[in-house]
């Protein structure tokens, strides 16, 4: 799952993003409209956070647009405007919950879940591939009727080869999912994690296979017989 926090109270950001970031996904956070439009033209989300008052507008009009798209985004407003009619403008605008600040932890928590919960964003909970799972969700695998707790990497870096099972995924592609726009990643970052997931898949019986495409990216798929 990849978040987009849109809140210019750098405090404020950085609290949400941790918050969001026990969901197992990526949270990107930015501080403006413009910044906001930036990230929604480069990446697809599957849930907002998003503050009105910014800098640079209302971003009422952000969360208009976004309704408006056939790939929306979950969207819950978290704004000090919190009156009847700020409420009612809000959710008449496309937001699908809206939470007055100051707010409980836990209650952002819930109602992300609840939103996420509903049948336009239902996606399966569980991704798989021969005797290869992952539960969506959480960072759990079962590998030949093995659990294992997988780090949150690889676990992303799993649930993007799951996805497109039998195809290519380019590592630029791969690095969008599981990385954040604002993470330092070195040159040999994502080639360590996905080795070191290889390892656990071969180490516990996994009957399928990364393969790397010099030059290009991944490939999952299941290993040929021996």
């Amino acid at each position: 799952m990849r978040s987009l926090v849109i809140e210019d109270e750098p405090q404020i950001g950085a609290y949400v993003s941790r918050l969001l970031g026990q969901l197992h996904g990526i949270v990107d956070l930015v501080g403006s409209i413009a910044d906001a439009r930036q990230a929604l033209d480069n990446f697809k989300y599957d849930l907002a956070i998003v503050d009105r008052m910014l800098p640079d507008g209302d971003a009422l009009q952000v969360v208009t647009t976004l309704s408006q798209s056939s790939e929306r985004p979950a969207i819950i407003m978290l704004t000090s405007k919190d009156a009847t009619e700020d409420v009612v403008d809000g959710l008449n605008g496309g937001a699908d919950d809206y939470l007055g600040k100051p707010f409980e932890p836990q209650e952002l928590l819930a109602r992300v879940r609840a939103v996420l919960r509903r049948p336009r964003l239902l996606a399966p909970s569980v991704l798989s591939l021969g005797n290869v799972e992952l539960h969506l969700g959480s960072n759990e695998a079962v590998v030949a009727d093995t659990k294992i707790l997988l780090r949150r990497r690889e676990a992303l870096i799993l649930g993007a080869l799951l996805m497109r099972r039998d195809r290519v995924i380019t590592r630029s592609a791969l690095i969008e999912e599981i990385y954040g726009f604002d993470d330092e990643i070195e040159s040999n970052t994502l080639e360590a994690q996905v080795s070191r997931l290889r390892k656990k898949l071969a180490e516990l019986g996994g009957d399928v296979e990364i393969r790397s495409m010099r030059g290009i990216g991944y490939i999952l798929r299941l290993a040929t017989p021996r």
